[in-house]
């Protein structure tokens, strides 16, 4: 499943929120890729920059580019230019290849460079938000070890 490296870990940042996922009126697939994640640390993901599982169906997807706008940043309006942004970010301190297949397994065993690095990956947000992100990030990895347990651990 291809997926946007942002999208990973605002899955686990939501399972660390205990946040009900569920359909969303936008219509895309998160609720349905998040399902994937949880029950499967194993699951061959590819990273990418571009529109991914996530975006399937979603009313703002116009020939695989996201047409919604952001109102949070001055630097950015456009939600895929900041997501684009953000992916790169978190491509380079983690270390990712976008040519490599990865596991939600992988991917939490690389987390803590995601998790040291969260104020330079989401700089220019609100530093209270970030700070709540990786909270929650943290809190949703330990959700995903303790379900997982020696899946994770091996």
């Amino acid at each position: 499943m291809n997926i946007r490296i942002h999208h990973f870990f605002d899955i686990i940042r939501d399972f660390g929120n205990n946040k009900t996922i569920v359909p969303h009126k936008y219509l895309h697939a998160y609720h349905k890729v998040a399902k994937q994640i949880r029950e499967n640390p194993n699951v061959e993901l590819k990273i990418v920059i571009e529109s991914d599982a996530v975006c399937t169906g979603c009313v703002h997807l116009d020939k695989l580019i996201c047409d919604d706008t952001i109102s949070h940043r001055k630097d950015f309006t456009l939600k895929e230019e900041f997501n684009n942004y953000l992916d790169r970010r978190i491509i380079d301190v983690c270390g990712i290849q976008l040519s490599e297949k990865y596991s939600p397994k992988m991917l939490y065993e690389i987390a803590n460079k995601y998790i040291e690095n969260i104020e330079f990956i989401y700089e220019g947000n609100d530093i209270k938000h970030t700070i709540q992100r990786k909270e929650n990030v943290i809190k949703g990895l330990h959700y995903y070890s303790k379900k997982h347990g020696s899946e994770i651990d091996n």
